[in-house]
Protein backbone atom coordinates (compact mmCIF):
# COMPACT_ATOMS: atom_id res chain seq x y z
CA UNK A 1 0.00 0.00 0.00
CA UNK A 2 1.39 3.57 -0.79
CA UNK A 3 1.46 6.58 1.67
CA UNK A 4 0.30 9.73 0.51
CA UNK A 5 1.61 13.19 2.33
CA UNK A 6 0.12 16.55 1.46
CA UNK A 7 -0.84 14.59 -2.28
CA UNK A 8 2.52 13.07 -2.77
CA UNK A 9 3.14 9.03 -3.82
CA UNK A 10 5.53 7.67 -1.26
CA UNK A 11 7.66 4.45 -1.58
CA UNK A 12 5.68 1.47 -0.05
CA UNK A 13 7.39 0.50 3.30
CA UNK A 14 9.93 -2.53 3.36
CA UNK A 15 10.19 -4.96 6.58
CA UNK A 16 13.07 -2.39 7.95
CA UNK A 17 10.56 0.47 8.58
CA UNK A 18 8.12 -1.17 10.17
CA UNK A 19 7.34 -0.25 13.56
CA UNK A 20 7.95 -1.72 17.10
CA UNK A 21 4.15 -1.41 17.79
CA UNK A 22 1.60 -3.62 15.74
CA UNK A 23 -1.57 -2.04 16.62
CA UNK A 24 -3.47 -0.26 14.10
CA UNK A 25 -3.89 3.08 13.82
CA UNK A 26 -8.00 4.28 14.34
CA UNK A 27 -9.72 4.70 11.03
CA UNK A 28 -11.42 8.07 12.84
CA UNK A 29 -7.74 9.36 13.72
CA UNK A 30 -8.16 12.59 11.91
CA UNK A 31 -5.42 13.84 9.21
CA UNK A 32 -3.08 16.03 10.54
CA UNK A 33 -1.82 18.78 7.45
CA UNK A 34 0.86 20.32 7.39
CA UNK A 35 0.55 24.56 7.27
CA UNK A 36 3.49 26.02 5.06
CA UNK A 37 5.16 28.43 7.18
CA UNK A 38 5.87 31.76 5.42
CA UNK A 39 8.96 30.81 4.99
CA UNK A 40 8.42 28.70 2.74
CA UNK A 41 5.20 30.06 1.03
CA UNK A 42 7.96 33.18 0.11
CA UNK A 43 10.50 31.04 -1.18
CA UNK A 44 7.96 29.27 -3.68
CA UNK A 45 7.05 31.92 -4.86
CA UNK A 46 10.36 32.86 -5.74
CA UNK A 47 11.68 29.52 -6.98
CA UNK A 48 11.55 29.44 -10.81
CA UNK A 49 8.40 26.90 -11.94
CA UNK A 50 11.32 24.53 -14.43
CA UNK A 51 14.85 25.52 -12.19
CA UNK A 52 16.79 22.24 -11.70
CA UNK A 53 17.38 22.15 -8.19
CA UNK A 54 20.20 19.51 -8.99
CA UNK A 55 22.48 22.61 -10.61
CA UNK A 56 20.94 25.58 -10.03
CA UNK A 57 22.57 26.93 -6.29
CA UNK A 58 20.29 29.29 -5.60
CA UNK A 59 17.25 27.06 -5.83
CA UNK A 60 19.60 24.47 -3.64
CA UNK A 61 19.69 27.02 -0.96
CA UNK A 62 16.28 28.19 -1.43
CA UNK A 63 15.37 24.46 -1.09
CA UNK A 64 17.32 24.10 2.07
CA UNK A 65 15.79 27.25 3.55
CA UNK A 66 12.11 25.64 2.93
CA UNK A 67 13.33 22.59 4.61
CA UNK A 68 14.78 24.16 7.74
CA UNK A 69 11.39 26.64 7.96
CA UNK A 70 9.82 23.32 7.81
CA UNK A 71 11.77 21.16 10.32
CA UNK A 72 11.13 24.58 12.81
CA UNK A 73 7.45 24.56 12.12
CA UNK A 74 7.32 20.59 12.96
CA UNK A 75 9.28 20.77 16.15
CA UNK A 76 6.67 23.04 17.35
CA UNK A 77 3.89 20.44 16.01
CA UNK A 78 6.01 17.75 18.40
CA UNK A 79 4.98 19.83 21.61
CA UNK A 80 2.69 17.52 22.96
CA UNK A 81 4.91 14.68 22.79
CA UNK A 82 7.55 16.48 24.61
CA UNK A 83 5.13 17.78 27.38
CA UNK A 84 3.60 14.20 27.96
CA UNK A 85 7.27 12.58 28.64
CA UNK A 86 8.76 15.62 30.67
CA UNK A 87 5.84 14.63 32.78
CA UNK A 88 6.39 10.70 32.47
CA UNK A 89 9.87 11.77 33.71
CA UNK A 90 9.50 13.88 36.42
CA UNK A 91 10.33 11.61 39.13
CA UNK A 92 13.62 10.47 37.63
CA UNK A 93 14.83 14.19 36.99
CA UNK A 94 14.10 14.90 41.03
CA UNK A 95 16.58 12.11 41.76
CA UNK A 96 19.08 13.10 39.48
CA UNK A 97 19.04 16.83 40.55
CA UNK A 98 22.41 16.70 42.50
CA UNK A 99 24.44 14.62 40.25
CA UNK A 100 22.38 17.22 37.22
CA UNK A 101 23.45 20.14 39.05
CA UNK A 102 27.19 19.07 39.16
CA UNK A 103 27.60 17.66 35.67
CA UNK A 104 25.89 20.94 34.23
CA UNK A 105 27.85 23.38 35.83
CA UNK A 106 31.23 21.63 35.05
CA UNK A 107 29.77 21.26 31.28
CA UNK A 108 28.80 25.02 30.94
CA UNK A 109 32.12 27.38 29.71
CA UNK A 110 33.56 29.38 31.78
CA UNK A 111 32.54 32.72 30.49
CA UNK A 112 28.50 31.03 31.17
CA UNK A 113 29.03 30.03 34.57
CA UNK A 114 27.81 32.69 37.45
CA UNK A 115 29.16 32.15 40.87
CA UNK A 116 26.17 31.75 42.96
CA UNK A 117 26.61 33.22 46.28
CA UNK A 118 26.04 30.80 49.58
CA UNK A 119 24.12 31.91 52.38
CA UNK A 120 26.72 31.51 55.44
CA UNK A 121 26.08 32.23 59.07
CA UNK A 122 29.26 32.69 61.61
CA UNK A 123 28.21 30.74 65.11
CA UNK A 124 29.83 31.94 67.89
CA UNK A 125 31.00 30.02 70.58
CA UNK A 126 29.50 29.91 73.80
CA UNK A 127 32.61 29.75 75.72
CA UNK A 128 34.97 32.87 76.11
CA UNK A 129 37.97 33.70 74.10
CA UNK A 130 40.35 32.74 76.84
CA UNK A 131 40.05 31.21 80.31
CA UNK A 132 42.35 29.99 83.32
CA UNK A 133 41.21 28.06 86.32
CA UNK A 134 43.66 28.32 89.56
CA UNK A 135 44.59 25.49 91.93
CA UNK A 136 42.24 27.39 94.64
CA UNK A 137 43.29 26.66 98.36
CA UNK A 138 45.45 24.61 100.11
CA UNK A 139 43.96 21.43 100.91
CA UNK A 140 44.38 18.95 103.42
CA UNK A 141 42.89 15.17 103.02
CA UNK A 142 41.91 13.49 106.04
CA UNK A 143 41.30 14.57 109.61
CA UNK A 144 44.55 15.54 111.98
CA UNK A 145 43.46 12.60 114.17
CA UNK A 146 43.04 10.57 111.51
CA UNK A 147 39.66 9.74 112.16
CA UNK A 148 38.42 10.69 108.59
CA UNK A 149 41.04 9.41 106.00
CA UNK A 150 38.28 11.22 103.40
CA UNK A 151 37.81 14.30 104.89
CA UNK A 152 38.73 17.45 103.08
CA UNK A 153 39.81 20.93 104.90
CA UNK A 154 41.08 23.98 103.56
CA UNK A 155 44.32 25.30 105.39
CA UNK A 156 44.99 28.34 103.75
CA UNK A 157 43.35 31.18 100.89
CA UNK A 158 45.24 32.34 98.08
CA UNK A 159 45.56 36.27 96.64
CA UNK A 160 45.06 36.11 92.91
CA UNK A 161 46.15 38.23 90.51
CA UNK A 162 45.30 38.69 86.90
CA UNK A 163 47.19 40.11 83.89
CA UNK A 164 45.33 41.67 80.81
CA UNK A 165 46.25 43.38 77.54
CA UNK A 166 42.10 44.22 77.58
CA UNK A 167 38.61 42.61 77.12
CA UNK A 168 36.61 41.89 79.47
CA UNK A 169 37.06 39.90 82.57
CA UNK A 170 35.09 37.76 84.59
CA UNK A 171 36.07 35.34 87.70
CA UNK A 172 33.85 32.38 89.25
CA UNK A 173 34.64 29.67 91.71
CA UNK A 174 34.68 26.06 91.12
CA UNK A 175 32.78 24.31 93.13
CA UNK A 176 34.32 20.56 94.99
CA UNK A 177 32.35 17.48 94.50
CA UNK A 178 31.97 15.98 98.26
CA UNK A 179 32.58 18.80 99.77
CA UNK A 180 29.90 21.58 100.17
CA UNK A 181 32.04 23.96 102.57
CA UNK A 182 35.46 23.96 100.28
CA UNK A 183 35.42 26.32 97.79
CA UNK A 184 37.85 24.94 94.69
CA UNK A 185 40.15 27.51 92.09
CA UNK A 186 38.99 30.61 90.70
CA UNK A 187 37.80 30.31 87.01
CA UNK A 188 38.92 33.49 84.78
CA UNK A 189 37.48 34.12 81.57
CA UNK A 190 37.97 37.10 78.69
CA UNK A 191 35.94 38.05 76.22
CA UNK A 192 36.00 40.07 73.29
CA UNK A 193 39.67 40.38 73.62
CA UNK A 194 42.56 38.15 71.43
CA UNK A 195 45.66 39.54 73.65
CA UNK A 196 47.33 37.64 76.18
CA UNK A 197 45.45 36.58 79.59
CA UNK A 198 47.55 35.73 82.66
CA UNK A 199 46.71 34.38 85.92
CA UNK A 200 48.45 33.45 89.29
CA UNK A 201 47.89 32.88 92.96
CA UNK A 202 50.26 32.66 96.11
CA UNK A 203 49.36 31.67 99.23
CA UNK A 204 51.70 31.46 102.61
CA UNK A 205 51.02 28.98 105.23
CA UNK A 206 51.77 28.59 108.82
CA UNK A 207 49.39 26.67 110.57
CA UNK A 208 50.09 23.65 113.41
CA UNK A 209 51.09 21.06 110.69
CA UNK A 210 52.23 23.06 107.67
CA UNK A 211 54.40 25.62 106.80
CA UNK A 212 55.57 27.01 103.21
CA UNK A 213 54.96 29.47 100.59
CA UNK A 214 53.61 28.40 97.43
CA UNK A 215 52.98 30.73 93.94
CA UNK A 216 51.11 28.73 90.81
CA UNK A 217 49.91 29.84 87.05
CA UNK A 218 46.25 29.44 86.66
CA UNK A 219 46.31 27.53 83.79
CA UNK A 220 44.80 26.73 80.67
CA UNK A 221 42.27 23.74 80.44
CA UNK A 222 43.59 20.61 78.35
CA UNK A 223 42.97 17.11 77.46
CA UNK A 224 46.03 15.95 78.23
CA UNK A 225 48.48 16.96 80.49
CA UNK A 226 51.64 16.38 83.25
CA UNK A 227 52.53 17.10 86.52
CA UNK A 228 56.29 16.96 87.22
CA UNK A 229 57.16 16.57 91.24
CA UNK A 230 55.06 15.30 94.16
CA UNK A 231 55.89 12.32 96.16
CA UNK A 232 53.50 9.65 97.99
CA UNK A 233 56.49 8.37 100.85
CA UNK A 234 55.89 8.58 104.17
CA UNK A 235 55.47 12.29 105.70
CA UNK A 236 55.12 13.38 101.82
CA UNK A 237 51.26 14.15 101.34
CA UNK A 238 50.23 14.84 97.64
CA UNK A 239 46.82 16.23 96.80
CA UNK A 240 45.75 16.28 93.11
CA UNK A 241 43.04 18.45 92.24
CA UNK A 242 41.34 18.27 88.69
CA UNK A 243 38.84 21.37 87.51
CA UNK A 244 36.29 21.21 84.81
CA UNK A 245 35.38 24.78 84.11
CA UNK A 246 32.81 23.78 81.53
CA UNK A 247 29.48 23.46 80.95
CA UNK A 248 29.92 19.39 79.88
CA UNK A 249 31.17 16.72 82.20
CA UNK A 250 34.60 15.49 82.06
CA UNK A 251 35.89 11.38 81.77
CA UNK A 252 39.40 11.67 83.21
CA UNK A 253 42.39 8.77 83.66
CA UNK A 254 44.78 9.45 86.19
CA UNK A 255 48.40 7.76 85.68
CA UNK A 256 51.64 7.80 88.18
CA UNK A 257 54.96 7.20 87.02
CA UNK A 258 57.84 6.26 89.18
CA UNK A 259 61.19 5.52 89.48
CA UNK A 260 59.96 1.86 88.01
CA UNK A 261 57.39 2.91 85.54
CA UNK A 262 53.73 3.46 85.68
CA UNK A 263 51.93 1.92 88.98
CA UNK A 264 49.03 -0.45 88.82
CA UNK A 265 46.47 1.14 90.25
CA UNK A 266 42.47 0.67 90.58
CA UNK A 267 40.20 3.45 90.09
CA UNK A 268 42.42 5.31 88.51
CA UNK A 269 40.40 5.74 85.12
CA UNK A 270 37.47 6.97 84.05
CA UNK A 271 36.96 9.66 86.65
CA UNK A 272 34.08 11.78 86.19
CA UNK A 273 33.95 15.42 86.57
CA UNK A 274 30.66 17.18 86.14
CA UNK A 275 30.48 20.99 84.25
CA UNK A 276 31.85 23.52 86.44
CA UNK A 277 32.82 21.43 89.69
CA UNK A 278 36.57 19.92 90.58
CA UNK A 279 37.55 16.74 92.32
CA UNK A 280 40.42 16.18 95.19
CA UNK A 281 41.95 12.76 94.87
CA UNK A 282 44.57 11.80 97.78
CA UNK A 283 47.72 10.60 94.86
CA UNK A 284 48.64 7.87 97.90
CA UNK A 285 44.92 6.16 97.57
CA UNK A 286 46.29 5.69 93.57
CA UNK A 287 50.15 5.19 94.25
CA UNK A 288 50.75 4.64 97.54
CA UNK A 289 54.96 4.76 98.28
CA UNK A 290 55.98 6.55 95.36
CA UNK A 291 59.51 8.67 96.28
CA UNK A 292 59.46 10.16 92.92
CA UNK A 293 56.15 10.91 91.13
CA UNK A 294 55.55 12.35 87.53
CA UNK A 295 51.34 12.65 87.32
CA UNK A 296 49.41 12.42 83.56
CA UNK A 297 45.68 13.62 83.41
CA UNK A 298 44.28 12.54 80.35
CA UNK A 299 40.21 13.98 79.69
CA UNK A 300 37.49 13.24 77.03
CA UNK A 301 34.63 14.59 76.88
CA UNK A 302 36.04 18.11 78.32
CA UNK A 303 39.33 19.55 78.79
CA UNK A 304 40.57 20.32 82.25
CA UNK A 305 42.99 22.18 84.52
CA UNK A 306 45.17 19.48 87.01
CA UNK A 307 47.39 20.67 89.96
CA UNK A 308 49.12 18.81 92.54
CA UNK A 309 49.57 20.39 96.27
CA UNK A 310 52.66 18.47 98.44
CA UNK A 311 52.61 18.99 102.15
CA UNK A 312 55.82 17.46 103.59
CA UNK A 313 56.64 16.35 107.51
CA UNK A 314 59.33 14.81 109.23
CA UNK A 315 58.17 13.51 112.30
CA UNK A 316 57.18 16.56 114.23
CA UNK A 317 59.03 18.93 111.57
CA UNK A 318 57.56 21.23 108.81
CA UNK A 319 58.70 20.54 105.91
CA UNK A 320 57.16 22.66 103.13
CA UNK A 321 54.24 23.65 101.14
CA UNK A 322 53.83 23.17 96.97
CA UNK A 323 51.45 23.79 94.21
CA UNK A 324 52.93 22.01 91.18
CA UNK A 325 51.56 23.00 87.63
CA UNK A 326 51.11 21.07 84.51
CA UNK A 327 53.39 20.53 81.50
CA UNK A 328 52.85 19.68 78.42
CA UNK A 329 55.24 16.73 76.52
CA UNK A 330 57.73 18.12 74.31
CA UNK A 331 60.88 17.65 72.48
CA UNK A 332 62.20 21.28 73.70
CA UNK A 333 61.14 22.47 77.15
CA UNK A 334 63.03 25.41 79.29
CA UNK A 335 63.03 25.87 82.88
CA UNK A 336 64.20 29.49 84.05
CA UNK A 337 65.16 30.54 86.95
CA UNK A 338 66.42 26.89 88.71
CA UNK A 339 68.26 28.00 92.01
CA UNK A 340 71.43 25.67 92.49
CA UNK A 341 72.02 26.30 96.37
CA UNK A 342 74.73 25.50 98.71
CA UNK A 343 74.55 21.82 100.02
CA UNK A 344 74.42 22.26 104.14
CA UNK A 345 74.66 18.84 105.12
CA UNK A 346 71.39 18.39 106.06
CA UNK A 347 70.25 15.72 103.60
CA UNK A 348 72.73 13.74 105.17
CA UNK A 349 70.22 12.74 107.87
CA UNK A 350 67.70 10.16 107.28
CA UNK A 351 64.58 11.49 105.13
CA UNK A 352 66.27 14.11 104.52
CA UNK A 353 67.42 13.22 100.92
CA UNK A 354 64.45 15.36 98.82
CA UNK A 355 66.21 18.63 100.48
CA UNK A 356 68.51 19.36 97.79
CA UNK A 357 68.01 20.69 94.10
CA UNK A 358 67.00 18.31 91.52
CA UNK A 359 66.05 17.90 88.09
CA UNK A 360 63.37 15.19 87.05
CA UNK A 361 62.49 13.77 83.89
CA UNK A 362 60.35 11.54 82.34
CA UNK A 363 59.97 10.37 77.80
CA UNK A 364 56.43 8.62 77.58
CA UNK A 365 58.69 6.33 75.05
CA UNK A 366 62.23 6.78 76.33
CA UNK A 367 65.44 7.96 74.36
CA UNK A 368 68.34 10.46 74.19
CA UNK A 369 68.33 13.70 75.61
CA UNK A 370 69.98 16.71 76.19
CA UNK A 371 70.38 19.18 79.46
CA UNK A 372 72.15 22.55 79.07
CA UNK A 373 72.39 24.57 82.66
CA UNK A 374 73.24 28.35 81.82
CA UNK A 375 74.52 30.50 84.19
CA UNK A 376 73.79 34.12 84.58
CA UNK A 377 77.14 34.49 83.52
CA UNK A 378 76.65 33.08 80.26
CA UNK A 379 78.81 30.03 81.34
CA UNK A 380 77.00 26.41 80.41
CA UNK A 381 77.94 23.25 81.30
CA UNK A 382 75.84 20.26 78.89
CA UNK A 383 75.15 17.12 79.93
CA UNK A 384 73.92 13.99 77.69
CA UNK A 385 71.64 10.63 78.83
CA UNK A 386 69.46 8.24 78.08
CA UNK A 387 65.68 7.84 79.41
CA UNK A 388 63.87 4.66 79.83
CA UNK A 389 60.40 4.54 78.64
CA UNK A 390 58.12 5.43 81.23
CA UNK A 391 60.96 5.73 84.16
CA UNK A 392 60.89 8.69 86.33
CA UNK A 393 64.61 10.16 86.59
CA UNK A 394 66.19 12.12 89.36
CA UNK A 395 69.27 13.54 88.46
CA UNK A 396 70.84 15.66 91.91
CA UNK A 397 72.40 18.96 90.76
CA UNK A 398 75.34 19.28 93.40
CA UNK A 399 77.93 19.08 90.54
CA UNK A 400 76.48 22.13 88.85
CA UNK A 401 77.94 25.55 90.44
CA UNK A 402 75.46 27.57 92.96
CA UNK A 403 73.64 30.35 91.36
CA UNK A 404 70.59 30.53 89.49
CA UNK A 405 70.22 28.63 85.89
CA UNK A 406 68.05 28.11 83.05
CA UNK A 407 67.84 24.56 82.26
CA UNK A 408 67.59 23.68 78.46
CA UNK A 409 65.98 20.00 78.43
CA UNK A 410 66.26 18.60 73.72
CA UNK A 411 65.71 15.28 72.45
CA UNK A 412 63.91 13.74 69.80
CA UNK A 413 61.30 12.48 71.66
CA UNK A 414 58.40 13.96 74.33
CA UNK A 415 60.00 14.83 77.39
CA UNK A 416 58.49 16.19 80.57
CA UNK A 417 60.77 18.08 83.25
CA UNK A 418 60.62 19.93 86.47
CA UNK A 419 63.18 20.70 88.96
CA UNK A 420 63.52 21.07 92.57
CA UNK A 421 64.63 23.99 94.32
CA UNK A 422 65.06 24.46 98.33
CA UNK A 423 65.47 26.77 100.80
CA UNK A 424 66.71 25.59 103.99
CA UNK A 425 67.23 27.82 107.50
CA UNK A 426 67.11 27.54 110.43
CA UNK A 427 63.61 29.58 110.66
CA UNK A 428 62.26 26.59 108.23
CA UNK A 429 62.63 24.39 105.06
CA UNK A 430 60.45 24.82 102.26
CA UNK A 431 60.68 23.64 98.37
CA UNK A 432 59.69 24.56 94.67
CA UNK A 433 58.84 22.83 91.61
CA UNK A 434 59.82 25.19 88.36
CA UNK A 435 58.10 23.66 85.90
CA UNK A 436 59.34 22.89 81.92
CA UNK A 437 58.34 25.66 79.50
CA UNK A 438 57.64 27.14 75.92
CA UNK A 439 58.43 30.22 74.40
CA UNK A 440 56.13 32.67 73.44
CA UNK A 441 56.77 35.94 71.08
CA UNK A 442 54.67 38.97 71.06
CA UNK A 443 53.82 41.37 74.18
CA UNK A 444 52.64 39.81 77.24
CA UNK A 445 51.04 41.07 80.21
CA UNK A 446 52.51 38.89 83.23
CA UNK A 447 50.44 38.77 86.24
CA UNK A 448 52.87 38.84 90.00
CA UNK A 449 51.14 38.07 92.95
CA UNK A 450 52.27 38.98 96.40
CA UNK A 451 55.32 37.08 97.17
CA UNK A 452 58.53 38.04 98.84
CA UNK A 453 61.13 39.04 96.60
CA UNK A 454 59.89 38.26 93.28
CA UNK A 455 62.44 38.22 90.34
CA UNK A 456 61.26 37.79 86.47
CA UNK A 457 63.40 34.76 84.85
CA UNK A 458 63.29 35.72 81.36
CA UNK A 459 65.23 32.84 78.70
CA UNK A 460 65.24 33.79 75.17
CA UNK A 461 65.77 30.34 72.98
CA UNK A 462 66.73 33.12 69.59
CA UNK A 463 69.32 32.45 67.62
CA UNK A 464 69.78 36.44 66.97
CA UNK A 465 70.33 39.05 69.19
CA UNK A 466 67.08 40.90 70.42
CA UNK A 467 65.98 44.29 72.35
CA UNK A 468 63.14 43.28 74.54
CA UNK A 469 61.17 45.27 76.67
CA UNK A 470 60.60 44.85 80.34
CA UNK A 471 58.17 46.72 82.63
CA UNK A 472 58.70 49.91 80.51
CA UNK A 473 62.31 49.21 80.34
CA UNK A 474 64.11 48.19 76.89
CA UNK A 475 67.26 45.88 77.51
CA UNK A 476 69.19 43.64 75.23
CA UNK A 477 69.44 40.52 75.11
CA UNK A 478 72.07 38.47 73.20
CA UNK A 479 71.18 35.42 71.66
CA UNK A 480 70.07 32.69 74.09
CA UNK A 481 70.87 34.58 76.68
CA UNK A 482 69.23 34.98 80.42
CA UNK A 483 67.48 37.72 82.23
CA UNK A 484 66.98 38.44 85.58
CA UNK A 485 64.98 41.72 87.13
CA UNK A 486 62.99 42.57 89.97
CA UNK A 487 59.57 42.99 89.45
CA UNK A 488 56.66 44.78 91.54
CA UNK A 489 53.39 42.45 93.00
CA UNK A 490 50.54 43.01 90.23
CA UNK A 491 51.03 42.66 86.39
CA UNK A 492 53.68 43.86 83.97
CA UNK A 493 54.41 43.54 80.16
CA UNK A 494 57.24 41.92 78.12
CA UNK A 495 57.96 42.37 74.82
CA UNK A 496 60.36 40.18 72.31
CA UNK A 497 60.36 37.23 70.59
CA UNK A 498 61.04 33.44 71.42
CA UNK A 499 61.00 34.02 75.34
CA UNK A 500 60.42 31.68 78.17
CA UNK A 501 59.41 33.55 81.10
CA UNK A 502 59.15 32.39 85.04
CA UNK A 503 58.41 34.02 88.34
CA UNK A 504 60.58 33.14 91.25
CA UNK A 505 60.33 34.03 94.69
CA UNK A 506 62.60 33.24 97.46
CA UNK A 507 64.28 34.38 101.29
CA UNK A 508 65.55 32.38 103.40
CA UNK A 509 63.14 30.14 104.83
CA UNK A 510 60.60 30.20 101.97
CA UNK A 511 60.61 29.54 97.93
CA UNK A 512 58.21 29.14 94.87
CA UNK A 513 57.33 30.47 91.14
CA UNK A 514 55.78 29.88 88.61
CA UNK A 515 56.52 29.34 84.97
CA UNK A 516 54.51 31.25 82.13
CA UNK A 517 52.44 28.63 79.88
CA UNK A 518 52.42 30.24 76.21
CA UNK A 519 49.16 31.70 74.47
CA UNK A 520 47.17 29.11 73.70
CA UNK A 521 44.25 29.67 70.64
CA UNK A 522 41.57 32.06 71.31
CA UNK A 523 38.39 30.16 70.35
CA UNK A 524 36.68 31.22 67.20
CA UNK A 525 33.51 31.23 65.52
CA UNK A 526 32.17 28.15 63.06
CA UNK A 527 30.96 29.66 59.64
CA UNK A 528 28.29 27.70 58.79
CA UNK A 529 27.35 27.11 54.83
CA UNK A 530 23.43 26.87 53.99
Amino acid sequence: MAVTDSGRDLDPLDDSQEYDDPSPMAEESATRHHRPAPEELALEAEAEPTGDIASDVTLTDREAAANEAAEAGRRFERRDVVRWSARALGGLAVAALGVGAVLGAQALPEDLRTPGAVPETVVQPSSPLQSRVCAGPALRVGTADGADALAIATIGEPAIEVGSLGGELDQSEVSVTGAAEVQGGASIVQRNEESTLSAAQALALDVEAVRGFAASECAETRLDQWLVGGSTRTGRQTVLTIANASQVSASVDVTVFGPDGPVESVGSSGIAVSGGSSIVLDLAAIAPGVPDAVVRVASTGAPVAAHLQQITTRGLERGGFEIIDPVTALTSSVLPGVAVTEPTGLETREGYDDTVPTLRLLSPTGGDVRVVFEASDGSTIESVGSLEAGRVTDFPLEEIPVGTHAIRVESDVPVVAGARTVAVAGAGLDFDWVAGGQARSGTSSIAVPSGPDATVHIVSTSDTDQEIEVAGTSVQLPANGILEQRVEAGSFEVSGQDLVIGIGYRDASRVGGFTASPQGPSAEGVRVLH
